[in-house]
Order: structure tokens, then C-alpha cells, then sequence
């Protein structure tokens, strides 16, 4: 599974409002959550608005409008986040996606690979989107290694 970088930078700014949740603050702007992405605000829209439409995020119009989360961090799975960003958390060859039982034992480690994955991903809310933003160096000034997962 890979990310791209339109689901990078959508969770990035969740982390980003689910400290604002947390703090109690209103609606965050887009161009300072663009900003702080380090992105351009009409690329950042484009990025939040199926996050908008899934009801994981409110959307205001107005000099003091922006986004916030729609509901509890701890009520927003990673993988519900992602589908909205990405589509399929893992897809795999239709082949691969036939339970007969002829299929193949390659196919078979497949399913438990994505089932696995899936498995994590809905089990783990997008919470920890805010640890990991508070070592973010853009808030804090410092510099903090980066590590890239791939699947």
C-alpha cells in the first residue's frame, strides 16, 4: 500500500484539527492549514473536500469560517479517512480476490495481507494523527526524522 500525497497532506491537517478539537478552538482557515502543509490553499480544498462530504469534517464559509472536525477524533477510523482520500485501502488483483477453492495459495496470502491491513487501519482511529503532528517541526521548531512505511 502506498500514499499519496494527497492522503499525506489530509492527514496532516487532521492531526492539525484534532488538536484544535482538542483545544476548543472554532474553525481553522484553510490557508494557514495550508501553510502549515507547507501546500498551496487551492490544492489543500481539493484535499479536504471529500473529508468534508464523508462528514469527517464541517466545512463554514466566511471570514471566520474554515474546517474543524465533525465528530471525535476517536470516532474517525484511519481507514474511513483514507477511503474517502484514496478509494480502496489495498486493492488487489481480481484474480487474487476469488475465494474459490481453487485459488491459488498466493492469492490466499493476498486476502490476508489487505485483510490484515484493513484490520489495522479500522481499528485504529485517526487519534494518532495528533501524536504524531505534535513532533511535526513546523510546530515545533525542531527538526524530527521522518520514516516512510511501505506495504
Amino acid at each position: 500500500m502506498r500514499l499519496t500525497t494527497k492522503s499525506q497532506y489530509g492527514l496532516r491537517v487532521l492531526g492539525d484539527l484534532i488538536h484544535n478539537w482538542r483545544d476548543g478552538n472554532g474553525y481553522l482557515q484553510v490557508g494557514e492549514l495550508a501553510s502549515r502543509c507547507d501546500t498551496s490553499q487551492k490544492y489543500l480544498e481539493q484535499v479536504l473536500l471529500p473529508l468534508s462530504h464523508a462528514g469527517i469534517l464541517e466545512s463554514k464559509r466566511g471570514q471566520h469560517g474554515g474546517y474543524r472536525l465533525n465528530r471525535p477524533p476517536n470516532d474517525v477510523s484511519l481507514a474511513e479517512a483514507l477511503r474517502h482520500l484514496e478509494g480502496l485501502l489495498m486493492p488487489i488483483p481480481k484474480w487474487a480476490d476469488d475465494n474459490s477453492a481453487d485459488s491459488s495459495e498466493l492469492a490466499r496470502v493476498l486476502r490476508r495481507v489487505r485483510d490484515a491491513i484493513r484490520d489495522i487501519l479500522e481499528n485504529t482511529s485517526i487519534e494518532v494523527l495528533a501524536e504524531s503532528s505534535a513532533e511535526d517541526p513546523k510546530r515545533t521548531g525542531e527538526a524530527v526524522e521522518t520514516l516512510m512505511y511501505y506495504i
